[in-house]
């Protein structure tokens, strides 16, 4: 199942239903408390003493190793060291109401993959729009609270937003590539609340300057020479260096250079696509790139999960493509 939302899994979301039509719609946003019952979450993780089995035959026991296994289903969830401490679903979600004291409101959605084993919250904050000549083109801003119990993910929380035009997933946190709040699982997390408070509180403070910055994208001119320099410096930033087109090139050389030219391509058509909303400006072109950054490897499969586009390798290729943008409209 290409979404990994399993039978076991849970999922609730706020009016928008999702591309694969599973979880729970609700027209009022949920507190954290509530999204984590209407979800189906509100089960724990229970712990094993150690780690038993057979190899060949023979019995095996560790110590040092112990079975994570779900309260209701009696699934395994993962085989962790003896010191890791399981964040129970409910204090993520308790985490979450106490941040949102000062800084964020209601629950966009939540929800568990896996079968269990990675749990999150996004939390939503005001949108606003970057929309000139009366159309809109609204970002709405989100910190991501997520967890795992296969140790798969340390918890942590971090400032993400949506272009809501197009569901680019935009990373805007300043100090961008890493997370605003990191916890390994050998502590409670209700004792780290004020400081994930205070980090965040930080972090959201610089909004103003996030929307500022893609501001000043949408008001900035490209031209179409700097178009396909911005697409080249991009797919080189981001993903391979373009082998140069000389006479007697190897084959290996030949498939980056065509495979970099049909990507490319694909992201001029992002760009065009969108000329009526967001024009000839490097907020287009940065947009059309994190677009198609987020994508390019769910090319041929919708199915592409959203902690990938905030959390994996997509996240940190669309930082770099803001900051190219940035760069490049300022010079």
């Amino acid at each position: 199942m290409a979404h990994e939302i399993t039978s076991t899994d849970g999922l609730v979301l706020h009016k928008k239903r999702a591309w694969h039509g599973l979880g729970t719609i609700v027209e009022e946003a949920p507190t954290p408390t509530d999204a984590l019952k209407i979800a189906g979450l509100d089960w724990s993780v229970i712990q094993t003493a150690n780690v038993n089995g057979t190899s060949f035959g023979h019995p095996v026991k560790s110590d040092k190793w112990v079975l994570n296994v779900r309260s209701d289903t009696k699934e395994v969830l993962g085989c962790v060291t003896s010191n890791y401490m399981p964040i129970q679903n409910n204090d993520v979600a308790e985490f979450c109401e106490r941040l949102s004291m000062d800084t964020v409101v209601k629950v966009e959605s939540a929800g568990s993959l896996f079968g269990g084993k990675r749990l999150w919250f996004l939390l939503k904050t005001e949108t606003f729009d970057l929309g000139k000549d009366g159309k809109e083109d609204p970002v709405s801003p989100y910190v991501l609270v997520a967890n795992s119990h296969d140790s798969s993910l340390a918890f942590s929380a971090r400032p993400t937003s949506v272009r809501v035009v197009c569901n680019n997933t935009l990373s805007w946190a300043m100090g961008r590539r890493q997370n605003v709040f990191n916890l390994r699982h050998t502590g409670s997390i209700l004792t780290r609340v004020p400081e994930a408070r205070a980090s965040l509180k930080r972090y959201l403070g610089g909004l103003d300057d996030f929307k500022v910055a893609c501001a000043h994208l949408r008001d900035t001119k490209i031209s179409r020479d700097d178009i396909q320099k911005f697409f080249f410096q991009m797919y080189e930033r981001c993903v391979e260096a373009i082998p140069a087109d000389v006479p007697g090139m190897s084959d290996e050389d030949d498939r980056k250079r065509t495979r970099a030219t049909d990507s490319i391509w694909e992201v001029s058509n992002n760009f065009d696509r969108e000329l009526g909303v967001a024009g000839q400006t490097y907020w287009n072109a940065f947009n059309a790139s994190s677009r198609w950054l987020q994508n390019r490897n769910h090319s041929k499969n919708p199915d592409t999960l959203m902690y990938n586009k905030v959390m994996g390798a997509a996240n940190d290729n669309t930082s770099k493509a803001f900051d190219l943008a940035l760069s490049s409209a300022t010079v």
